[in-house]
């Protein structure tokens, strides 16, 4: 007559054999022991099987095909649990890496981007100054709405309140506009906010003249202004207005086209976003977002731009190089 270990253990070992692809928790969570125990009674009965080094080996062909591939297709593939898979990976010094987005330029246009971005670090990047940089970003007045990953904690979606893991959006949600500028030296200047757009006009107003030239001015050394192509930066107005105001700006013919990856302020205003997104807060007029933004940058901006800005430089001589850089 069996004892009850071994029932268990002849059940345990069965619930293995009739579930090839399913992990020791999901077995036990059937049979209602807790997953360490099956882990142990399958390391104990298990015999010598010459099919898990072929495994292993199916799954580092399958990543090398594929790295695109989730650890729960593989398992699908080889007919395996998604914990071998892991374990495979571990032993094999295989880490999982976060995709990341870049700009669709085609082959010109990425020979014209990297002949810029040399000429660009030779003639005007070895010169001492600090080099600023400004953009423009939407920010959506409810700030849950902000996008980005979340996530919730619960035994079962359904035992959680809705508000939780359900996040309303509006079709056409209400947000505003903000420019603002960060430097090499890690400052920024004051945030301009609107609910319209920016032209020509009110650029020239409220971001250069308002914004950027004190900015610029209350650094004791050279500076080096970097805009972007948008329009507005190169019309023939702003143009006349830096020099005028003797404003040391970066030559169209030499400011690299398309290149996000190198304006780290397109960073920031992740950064900035996902840490104004966990506020939860609903912004109804443009000067309480401006308030909030200033007490933001006032708590993290200094830190956060250095860090960004500090190896601009570095990765415009790489990229035009050809390397690749930490971005």
């Amino acid at each position: 007559m069996h004892s009850k270990q071994e029932e268990l253990r002849q059940q345990i070992l069965g619930a293995v054999i009739d579930n090839p692809g399913q992990s020791h928790r999901w077995i036990g969570k059937r049979l209602g022991i807790h997953q360490s125990t099956v882990s142990r009674v399958v390391k104990i009965g298990r015999k010598p099987k010459t099919e898990y080094p072929e495994k292993a080996r199916k799954i580092r062909q399958y990543f090398k095909n594929n790295p695109n591939l989730s650890t729960r297709d593989v398992a699908k593939k080889i007919n395996s649990s998604k914990w071998f898979v892991q374990q495979t990976m571990k032993r094999a010094g295989l880490r999982v890496f976060k995709v990341r987005k870049a700009p669709n330029r085609t082959d010109k246009q990425n020979t014209v981007a990297k002949l810029r971005a040399r000429k660009l670090y030779r003639e005007w990047l070895v010169k001492p100054g600090c080099l600023v940089m400004d953009d423009k970003t939407y920010i959506k007045a409810d700030t849950k709405q902000i996008p980005g990953l979340e996530f919730f904690v619960g035994t079962t979606r359904m035992e959680v309140p809705e508000k939780f893991w359900k996040r309303k959006m509006d079709k056409f949600a209400k947000k505003y506009l903000l420019w603002q500028a960060i430097c090499e030296c890690g400052r920024y200047s004051k945030p301009f906010v609107t609910t319209g757009t920016i032209n020509g006009q009110i650029y020239r107003e409220e971001c250069l003249q308002k914004r950027l030239l004190p900015f610029l001015r209350s650094h004791r050394g050279p500076t080096l202004f970097w805009p972007d192509h948008a329009s507005c930066h190169y019309a023939k107005p702003v143009m006349d207005w830096y020099e005028a105001k003797g404003v040391n700006v970066i030559p169209k013919e030499v400011n690299p086209p398309n290149t996000p990856e190198l304006r780290p302020i397109e960073k920031f205003w992740a950064i900035m976003k996902k840490k104004l997104k966990k506020s939860g807060k609903t912004f109804k007029t443009h000067e309480a977002l401006k308030k909030n933004w200033e007490k933001l940058c006032k708590e993290d901006g200094q830190s956060l731009a250095q860090d960004l800005m500090s190896s601009l430089k570095r990765n415009v001589r790489a990229f035009g190089l050809g390397k690749k850089f930490n971005r």
